[in-house]
């Protein structure tokens, strides 16, 4: 039994995962789009919030997130094979559809609160998506790996801070530590010292070592993925297969009684 998320709880689920492979596939495929619309219902608050945006383009915004939501719902819906399930996972969808109307709008302004509503669908797509970066951190115990570096440059922060005279607190330290080691490099805080700039390129060998590390272990993670639906797939013609063989062997069973009545017939 799969275990329930907080996805899920808040109405954000997706296709479930032991639903029908076109279900499945078309839920992928529609996760750029909803990437999309995300960060657009992100910007669309900031202008509107700003007065930045017209009232026609806000109209047109609004129709077409609506329209989106609509879509999104009833394709999945209807590929699915358990749609009361996908419903009960996607419940906020269905409110976002209802409640975030367009003509609600349209008929009282102070209705336009309810746009706020579609900002829910930010908190459920990026903890949706949250998921897979907690599996990419249990693999190969990447997660305390990352707990372990991020202990180890704020303390190379606050060293640098008694190491070289241009960092003067340890604050100013911890942030060019970690510009350092992310190969940001905004330039506004450097050694300039000669063990200042050895300790900084020590760090930055780390910085180098941790990027790597961080790419190989996201690189294994989707190769695993990828091998686990090529399992699913073989493991599905496998079952095909086997059915043929029972229907196969229940035909010459048939085949061979009804042979055996026809020889008995003529002796």
């Amino acid at each position: 039994m799969q275990q329930t998320t907080i996805d899920v709880i808040m109405g954000f689920g997706g296709v479930h995962p032991a639903d029908n492979e076109r279900a499945v596939r078309w839920g992928g495929y529609l996760e750029a789009p909803m990437l999309v619309i995300a960060l657009w219902i992100l910007l669309d608050w900031y202008l509107i919030s700003h007065n930045m945006l017209d009232t026609e383009i806000r109209g047109m915004s609004d129709w077409v997130v609506w329209a989106f939501f609509l879509l999104e719902t009833v394709v999945l819906t209807l590929i699915t094979t358990d749609k009361v399930r996908h419903l009960k996972r996607n419940w906020a969808n269905l409110a976002i559809i209802v409640f975030a109307f367009p003509p609600l709008f349209e008929v009282n302004e102070e209705l336009g609160v309810l746009r706020l509503i579609r900002l829910a669908f930010l908190i459920g797509f990026f903890s949706h998506n949250f998921r897979i970066v907690m599996s990419v951190l249990r693999q190969n115990h990447l997660g305390k790996t990352l707990v372990v570096s991020a202990v180890f440059i704020t303390g190379a922060g606050i060293l640098i801070a008694g190491i070289d005279p241009a960092i003067g607190t340890p604050a100013e330290g911890i942030w060019w530590a970690w510009v350092t080691v992310t190969t940001v490099g905004y330039g506004d805080v450097v050694p300039v010292s000669i063990p200042g700039r050895v300790f900084a390129s020590l760090l930055i060998l780390m910085g180098i070592c941790l990027v790597s590390l961080i790419t190989a272990n996201v690189s294994a993670y989707l190769l695993a993925r990828s091998t686990q639906k090529e399992i699913r797939y073989e493991q599905r013609e496998l079952r095909k297969l086997l059915d043929m063989e029972e229907r196969i062997d229940s035909l010459e069973k048939k085949i061979d009684a009804i042979l055996d009545a026809l020889q008995k017939n003529k002796n």
